[in-house]
């Protein structure tokens, strides 16, 4: 795909994107607003309330957010001779995505889970079969699984992010190496008529 082309699918991707975060963004506000004012009248009774309303508007404006950052990568960046600009705005867009998938998005996990669930450490799950544990008493607090769901997805998206850069750095490795021509019978490149060679 040539570069004006790439530039022309950055730019609608770019405007999707923020048209899809935009709205995202206002449905988290609207919700998040009280449903009365400081007088007692209805404030926006149309706007539906709950944890549920709020954390789909935030995976809209999650998912506009990812839809911007591929359209510059794509439009701007992958497959561009590397300059100083574009390694600067490569390497903040990078920073940001891990800030978004390693700081935000738990710190949302967590508020809805101390929150709304109120999972703590003095709320017990359940509680291990005590032949399973030598006769012993050990239970699960709904606090230990909010921890371990936390911990399994940062080691997951940590683990994502290595294996995708190692994987980008082996492709990028044999872009740039010719493919090889079939070779004939006679073990002889075969080209097509009227190139050289």
């Amino acid at each position: 795909m040539e570069d004006a082309q790439r530039t022309r699918v950055g730019i609608v991707g770019l405007i999707a994107g923020l048209a899809i975060f935009t709205a995202g963004f206002m449905a988290v506000h609207f919700i998040g607003l009280p449903e009365t004012d400081s007088i007692g009248r209805d404030l926006y009774p149309f706007v539906p309330r709950g944890w549920q309303w709020d954390i789909g508007a935030k995976i809209v404006a999650l998912i506009g957010s990812q839809i911007m950052v591929a359209a510059v990568v794509f439009g701007w960046l992958f497959d561009r001779t590397l300059t100083w600009a574009r390694a600067s705005v490569g390497a903040m867009i990078f920073t940001m995505e891990i800030i978004v998938w390693l700081g935000i998005v738990p710190n949302e996990w967590l508020g809805l889970a101390q929150g709304e669930f109120a999972w703590t450490s003095q709320k017990v799950a359940f509680t291990l079969p005590s032949w399973l544990v030598l006769n012993n008493g050990i239970s699960i607090s709904y606090g230990a699984i909010k921890d371990i769901v936390s911990g399994t997805y940062a080691a997951g998206v940590l683990g994502a992010v290595l294996v995708g850069m190692y994987k980008y750095q082996e492709w990028d490795k044999t872009r740039g190496e010719a493919k090889p021509l079939p070779l004939s019978d006679y073990g002889r490149p075969v080209v097509k008529e009227g190139s050289s060679g």
